[in-house]
């Protein structure tokens, strides 16, 4: 009997897993009951909790997964052979990875649903034309070179996240969040060899909304990566609104040095010339751009950076963005297309 009762409800978590995975709400559900309902109070709880902490809980619940996960293997190699069970095994396996989907899906996944940020603000596809965006990028030129030398001042100054927040959450709210997003500041994690082997700047944990960062990121990079992974626990799953509300923040600080992390990331997403002149960039940024090389060619394997993109090219196809890791570059849509008031916030629909 006890047997029968474990083996019922490891098949209804894996029916529950399934569908949790396969049958996503419908957008407008999502956005009202889901993003603007149920998850604030959970990002709350989540961040309230792993705030403190000096390590990532995040490590924690995948390493509590993963040793679920070769505890069972391993007493199934060991037991004699006339008890083993096969069956078994693979259920206690399944039942293990589809209560991580569940938690995956309920603590953040369902993000990927959500409509389009372009549905709730001012947008109007006519605007993104291929003329525009080399206006934007002229301009972003600009400001790089403008910015360079106050930026390049302030490069040893610890960033005033605080400062950063308070530049990003109007942006966030204003794109569809009627309430106060929490975040807390990035967590060492196990994984930061693989992340500065693989090219990854940051991720989100969806199981604790813990925040990451790689330790290689330059000063330049580090208020664009923070406002991009904040923008992801504030319930902005895909790559390119975290990307857009990440540069948003940056524009709107008063800091220098991270106004220019926010123009010096836009230019990079924004389609580029076949050739830049010397002269079209001062000194100071073509020492980042060469620092940026430097520490790629130091840092990133190549197998491994290949792998790792196109495992998550899959995934995020898997939770429905159709683009892929081309999602990132969709940013541009998005700043040419969403009409923005003189705060440098969308205007509202």
């Amino acid at each position: 009997m006890q047997q029968t009762l474990k083996k019922g409800a490891k098949l209804l978590v894996i029916a529950l897993g399934i569908l949790a995975v396969a049958l996503p709400p419908n957008p407008t559900w999502i956005e009202r009951a889901y993003v603007n309902g149920a998850y604030p109070a959970w990002e709350h709880f989540a961040v309230s909790v792993t705030a403190p902490l000096p390590w990532s809980l995040g490590d924690v619940a995948f390493l509590a997964g993963s040793v679920a996960l070769v505890w069972r293997i391993v007493a199934f190699v060991r037991a004699p052979r006339r008890r083993r069970s096969m069956v078994n095994a693979a259920l206690t396996c399944v039942a293990i990875v589809a209560l991580y989907a569940v938690w995956f899906t309920l603590s953040w996944g369902w993000n990927y649903a959500r409509a389009p940020l372009e549905s709730r603000v001012s947008f109007d596809a006519r605007r993104i034309t291929p003329d525009a965006a080399v206006k934007l990028r002229a301009r972003a030129i600009a400001q790089l070179n403008a910015l360079a030398a106050a930026a390049h001042s302030r490069a040893s100054v610890p960033l005033d996240t605080a400062a950063l927040y308070s530049a990003w959450l109007p942006a966030v709210m204003r794109a569809g969040n009627d309430w106060t997003a929490l975040v807390s500041l990035p967590k060492p994690t196990l994984a930061d060899p693989f992340m500065v082997a693989s090219g990854t700047s940051g991720f989100i944990n969806p199981l604790t909304l813990n925040v990451a960062l790689a330790s290689d990121l330059l000063w330049f990079e580090r208020p664009f990566d923070l406002a991009h992974e904040w923008s992801h626990d504030a319930a902005y799953a895909r790559e390119d609104e975290a990307n857009y509300l990440a540069i948003l923040a940056c524009l709107r600080s008063p800091d220098p040095a991270v106004q220019y992390s926010g123009w010096f990331e836009l230019f990079l997403y924004l389609p580029q010339a076949r050739h830049y002149a010397r002269r079209e960039f001062v000194p100071l940024v073509w020492r980042d751009f060469a620092a940026l090389r430097e520490r790629n060619a130091r840092h990133i394997n190549v197998l491994v950076a290949h792998w790792s993109w196109r495992t998550y090219n899959a995934y995020l196809k898997t939770n429905r963005v159709a683009a892929g890791i081309a999602n990132y570059d969709q940013v541009t849509r998005l700043m040419l297309g969403v009409a923005l008031d003189r705060r440098l916030l969308p205007l509202a629909r």
